[in-house]
């Protein structure tokens, strides 16, 4: 006798569906590392297929993952749609990995507050010099 139950179909559509979406969750849980609050300056840019954060004194580049209120300071001083302006914020950053567009930056963070902003100077060691971070 056939069974007309169409679940053991639905159960292997389900099946499928996961076994293409299980590597897209495994490379989510793997970038969302255990993030760390602290307080950081650099230069915030933004421009096509870039939304990046410089910290002073490292070459390191980070992806803003969520601006926050960030944005909106952004566009106050930035009369372009592109530019970047220095900063100081607190911050959730990841530890290092591969993020971003391409997976072109060390780490990812999420602006929890702006403390300080302005456009950069052209000497963009002064502006570094003071700046106030903690680890």
């Amino acid at each position: 006798m056939m069974d007309d139950d169409p679940q053991p179909v639905v159960k292997i559509k389900d099946m499928r569906r996961l076994r293409l979406l299980a590597p897209l969750l495994l490379l989510f849980l793997g970038a969302s590392t255990d993030p760390q609050d602290r307080v950081v300056s650099g230069f915030y840019t933004i421009d096509w297929e870039v939304q990046g954060f410089q910290p002073c004194g490292s070459r390191e580049s980070w992806w803003v993952a969520n601006p926050g209120p960030m944005l909106e300071v952004y566009r106050d001083l930035v009369d372009n749609e592109y530019g970047t302006v220095f900063v100081t914020v607190r911050v959730d950053l990841t530890e290092r990995g591969r993020f971003g567009h391409m997976g072109g930056y060390t780490r990812s963070m999420a602006v929890l507050e702006v403390l300080d902003a302005r456009l950069p100077s052209r000497n963009r060691g002064e502006d570094c010099s003071s700046a106030r971070e903690t680890d």
